[in-house]
């Protein structure tokens, strides 16, 4: 008897149902708020089912969907007891790296990431060269094509692991809201963000590759918890005991939501503490500042040392905007040993020990030319 083939949905989420129930209208697990900023428009309760999803986006095989529906169902009781028991996982153990494995995941699972791709690969072909006539080699192209189709998502996402191996010394805790404004999420809720670089005003590639000084990641998981993880030989949060961290601070508070927006594509979502007034306020502050994920491609010039006459070559580097609105945090500060760390070069921006290099932004060096 022929195996009954399992039903593959249509509706595919890219951030979780178990997680976007979190945040649902009034606990009820099954609505969530939500604000449009392309069509402006408040909503207090729509479905989680519809939220937050497309059409076959992991493809109508199967592959990808069932390894993400195994991923979620290992990481949503981890995320869940740090909101109802403030409990983090121990350092360094297994759910540790599923913490940040699915944090990575979400990242990289996102319809912003394969935009990402798709922009470069349009902008690629058009892109003029430094030292030749003519454009740029478009031998990257099929490349950046590979990592759009269905099996180029899924070996994406499971090379997520060795990118973890490189977070596992990063520190991690909780930052307890104490407000009245509540924590909020969007359809791109994982934030990358890098307060160092910002204040060296680094401009070389992104800002928020994995491996980075200074590099921190924010994650709301309801509206009174957010996950931060952060680079401890830069920053300090709180006191060193301290694994949940109160923060009193509204503006702190809507910094961090403003994140979500300028992080988003089109939606931002919350539950039933958020008012249409304070959502709408976080949006048109918003609107002065730049959105994270435009892409960028520029060449660079580059000279060969002594001894190959006449040889330069180009490299072409990818990458996108971040985000930078000089954020400032309530008890997360620089600790003062930071102020001493040297930024001279590519390599010398990643942390010590990094293997997984060029997340965020992609850097290429041709095969050197011979000028006429």
């Amino acid at each position: 008897m022929a195996e009954k083939k399992k039903h593959i949905p249509k509706n595919q989420h890219f951030v979780p149902q178990f997680f976007q129930r979190f945040f649902s209208y009034e606990n009820d697990g099954k609505t969530i708020g939500m604000f449009n900023t392309q069509l402006d428009r408040f909503i207090n309760q729509v479905p989680i089912s519809s939220q937050l999803s497309s059409d076959y986006f992991y493809g109508r095989d199967g592959n990808l969907e069932n390894w993400l529906s195994k991923h979620e169902s290992d990481s949503a009781p981890i995320f869940r007891e740090m909101w109802e028991k403030e409990k983090l996982p121990i350092n360094q153990s297994p759910d540790h790296f599923k913490m940040l494995h699915f944090m990575v995941v979400l990242d990289l699972r996102n319809p912003i990431h394969f935009k990402i791709l798709n922009n470069f690969e349009k902008k690629l072909p058009k892109t003029k060269s430094k030292i030749s006539e003519g454009n740029v080699s478009g031998n990257m192209v099929s490349g950046l094509k590979e990592h759009q189709t269905d099996q180029g998502k899924l070996n994406s996402l499971k090379s997520a692991e060795q990118i973890v191996s490189d977070l596992l010394n990063l520190e991690y805790k909780l930052i307890k809201n104490t407000t009245s404004n509540p924590f909020i999420i969007s359809d791109n809720p994982i934030i990358l963000y890098n307060q160092f670089f910002e204040k060296r005003n680094w401009k070389f590639c992104s800002q928020r590759d994995f491996g980075l000084k200074g590099f921190q990641m924010f994650l709301p998981l309801n509206d009174s918890y957010m996950l931060a993880v952060y680079d401890s030989n830069i920053y300090k949060l709180g006191t060193k005991k301290q694994k949940i961290v109160a923060i009193d601070d509204k503006n702190s508070i809507d910094q961090l939501n403003l994140l979500q927006f300028l992080n988003s594509e089109t939606t931002i979502n919350f539950n039933h503490k958020a008012s249409q007034y304070y959502i709408e306020t976080l949006y048109q502050k918003s609107k002065k500042f730049k959105k994270a994920n435009d892409t960028s491609i520029n060449v660079h010039k580059m000279n060969f040392p002594k001894g190959y006459d006449n040889h330069t070559a180009q490299m072409i580097e990818m990458g996108v905007s971040d985000l930078n609105i000089k954020l400032k945090i309530q008890k997360l500060n620089f600790i003062s040993k930071s102020s001493a760390v040297k930024l001279k070069s590519i390599d010398n921006q990643y942390r010590k020990n990094v293997k997984y290099k060029g997340h965020v932004h992609v850097v290429y060096k041709l095969v050197p030319i011979i000028e006429k």
